[in-house]
């Protein structure tokens, strides 16, 4: 586990709080994570491991006002192809997350080579029920 990468666990926030909605399993990410000085092509592989191996959706979370600037920043760096779709932060949507700060289910401050390994580790213990 690298130095920016920090976990947050428990039972609010484990296996049995993952709700489908439709019996669809979403995977939801902070926005600010796609920013330098996370690596654009990292989050890509990310949504693709997890849009192909564990989860039916790929949501990015938004600030208020900022999901066309987000969809063009994901668009002209090839990185938008595996998100479903972009909400506003305060929407209500369950699903597993990964975000800069408590509450998720994964807390990390950058996506990069450093924590790529880790992230996607957790994606797969999650696929096999594990948390």
């Amino acid at each position: 586990m690298g130095a920016n990468t920090k976990t947050f666990g428990g039972q609010a926030n484990g296996c049995s709080e993952i709700v489908r909605k439709n019996g669809k399993m979403k995977l939801i990410i902070d926005s600010c994570l796609t920013e330098p000085p996370s690596e654009i092509y990292c989050f890509r592989d990310i949504t693709l491991f997890a849009k192909t191996f564990v989860f039916e959706d790929v949501i990015l979370e938004c600030v208020p006002g900022t999901r066309t600037l987000y969809w063009n920043w994901l668009k002209s760096h090839g990185a938008h192809d595996f998100v479903s779709e972009l909400i506003r932060i305060g929407e209500k949507e369950s699903g597993y997350r990964i975000k800069t700060s408590a509450p998720a289910n994964i807390v990390v401050d950058r996506i990069n080579y450093h924590n790529l390994g880790y992230i996607i580790s957790r994606l797969q213990s999650f696929k096999k029920g594990s948390c």
